[in-house]
């Protein structure tokens, strides 16, 4: 993982909190939770709906859930559970739907479930008013499901961007034309001045790299594009090379001595993540064997390190694989409330003071995305993962708090001397809309109820731990849940956004940034509005869609 930490966020007590990205070939993906699940098809859609209806064509002819999802299914292959698994625990899925890939980015469940976790499903389908979608991954993921991991069954191991497209037999590892520079960092971008009236002010002639540890040159070196340059560095360093360059803000680029290039308020702004917490219980009715048998007894334990050396098989293959996904309207009562404080707030009360004009636009318009999606069944604010044990994380799909990452003042990749390894200021500015308070402890309240339920009383005799069930006061819960829960789920995005310039935005529907010639941006950092989903198959159909419109202007231009 990249050393990164925020700054002391207030609305957590003054903590800071790290951000999770992976430093290692093959990125986040290489360290990442293995969900490889999607959100609705309205996740999806907003990024147009946030666009403005001004805009709105233009974006839904390249963006929204129609035109990502042939990109979801090229992305990864997708292994069927045996009928074994589908006999034994219920598994739906929908291939036709949902998949039709051939790369070497594998989707596949676990072949061994825990017992509670049948259970689990079992008191889930008693309950009235729960959806149970056939198969999420087809833009229907409100409700009860089966999700996915990123892992190879032919191996039982992680299957990443490294394994599937590079070190692959296919991959171009094996080819002349392709270069990997593992342990260097790209400081720079490579700007050349264009006469005016080109249709931008700078062009993309390449990037400017150094090594990340041992001797340094005497200066970066660079190398040149004839074509392109792709910026692919996630959430937390796109905006950096993108600031360090001369693109971004014009007082955050002045700050850190940079010459302003292109003033693009919207780089570096817009940050989200899905905030997470856990809430405990202690089951009366204990269901064995279970995660902690594997702990307690010894002979069981064996037993299942046999089935896992032999074949692959048994009680250490499991992995999380079903997931409540539930809108806000099923859970609370308060929606129409909550939608009128968020269409109520004014446009610019909770945002960073001097936020530019146009970021604070584009934020007006989100507000309305999102106040239509909390009034939406189709769209969810709840995410609760279960696999049968006694401690469920309860996490916030959809916030109103906006965060920044910005380049350091003390960082020197904005010299050609420089090693460029401070890292960039990262402000998670947890809470700074005081709606996501109100929408934790909804989730909070949502999550009792249907822990509460008497299905799931007949199945597990559920007895709260913590917070307890004493706790009702909404300050009292507030209190409680700011002092423990996590800014980040591993899932930032947003800070390079897909928007129109004039919103805010960083790269339009081309993924062109705005202001330069041949350079776009192929990362979740694009991401405008964040979807209820974990976001690694996100990013892999993004890098889909990016490889698409990159041959079509490479085709267009000859």
């Amino acid at each position: 993982m990249y050393n990164l930490t925020s700054v002391p966020q207030p609305g957590l007590g003054g903590a800071s909190r790290p951000l999770a990205a992976g430093s290692v070939v093959g990125g986040s993906s290489a360290v990442n939770g293995m969900f490889f699940m999607r959100g609705s098809a309205e996740d999806y859609d907003a990024w147009v709906w946030a666009a403005g209806e001004e805009h709105h064509d233009e974006f839904a002819a390249e963006w929204g859930w129609d035109n990502l999802l042939p990109f979801f299914k090229k992305s990864v292959t997708f292994v069927p559970p045996t009928g074994d698994m589908v006999r034994e625990y219920n598994i739906t899925y929908d291939v036709e739907a949902a998949y039709g890939g051939s790369t070497p980015i594998y989707s596949s469940y676990r072949p061994f479930q825990w017992p509670a976790t049948v259970a689990m499903w079992n008191a889930f389908k008693k309950i009235p008013g729960f959806r149970f979608p056939q198969e999420g991954a087809g833009g229907d993921a409100s409700g009860v499901f089966w999700a996915p991991n990123s892992r190879d069954p032919a191996t039982e191991r992680r299957s990443y961007a490294k394994s599937g497209h590079y070190t692959n037999e296919d991959g171009p590892a094996t080819r002349d034309n392709f270069h990997l520079l593992p342990g260097h960092r790209v400081t720079q971008l490579i700007l050349s001045s264009l006469d005016e009236g080109a249709g931008a002010d700078w062009l993309a002639d390449g990037v400017r790299f150094v090594p990340r540890d041992g001797e340094m040159p005497e200066e970066a070196w660079a190398v040149r594009a004839r074509r392109e340059v792709i910026i692919s560095a996630g959430t937390a360093h796109t905006p950096q090379v993108l600031q360090r360059s001369g693109i971004g803000p014009h007082h955050i680029l002045e700050a850190a001595g940079v010459e302003v290039k292109v003033e693009l308020p919207g780089v570096g702004t817009n940050l989200q993540d899905h905030m997470n917490f856990a809430i405990s219980y202690t089951f009366n009715k204990q269901i064995t064997p279970n995660s902690t048998t594997l702990l307690l007894d010894q002979e069981y334990a064996a037993k299942a390190l046999d089935l896992w050396e032999t074949n692959k098989t048994g009680p250490y293959t499991t992995y999380v694989n079903s997931v409540v996904f539930l809108p806000l309207n099923f859970f609370s009562n308060k929606t129409e409330n909550i939608i009128s404080s968020v269409l109520g707030q004014g446009q610019d009360e909770y945002l960073p003071e001097g936020t530019d004009a146009t970021v604070i636009a584009g934020y007006v318009e989100q507000k309305k995305t999102l106040a239509r999606q909390f009034n939406s069944d189709a769209s969810t604010l709840l995410e609760v993962p279960f696999s049968g044990a006694s401690s469920l994380s309860i996490v916030l799909c959809k916030c109103l708090s906006r965060g920044t990452i910005h380049i350091s003042p003390d960082d020197d990749g904005t010299e050609l001397t420089g090693r460029g390894d401070a890292e960039p200021v990262l402000d998670y500015r947890s809470f700074s809309n005081p709606i996501d308070l109100d929408l934790v402890v909804e989730l909070l309240r949502g999550t009792r109820h249907f822990m509460g339920s008497e299905a799931m009383i007949e199945a597990l005799d559920p007895v709260e731990t913590s917070p307890g069930p004493n706790m009702t006061d909404d300050e009292e819960l507030k209190a409680w849940i700011a002092s423990r829960i996590s800014p980040s789920t591993g899932h930032p995005i947003g800070t390079a956004s897909l928007a129109p310039r004039e919103l805010g935005g960083v790269v339009g529907p081309d993924l062109l940034v705005y202001g330069v010639q041949k350079l776009s941006v192929a990362d979740n950092s694009i991401i405008p509005l964040i979807p209820s989903t974990h976001t690694s198959s996100t990013a892999y159909a993004i890098g889909e869609k990016a490889a698409d419109l990159v041959l079509r202007r490479a085709q267009a231009s000859g």
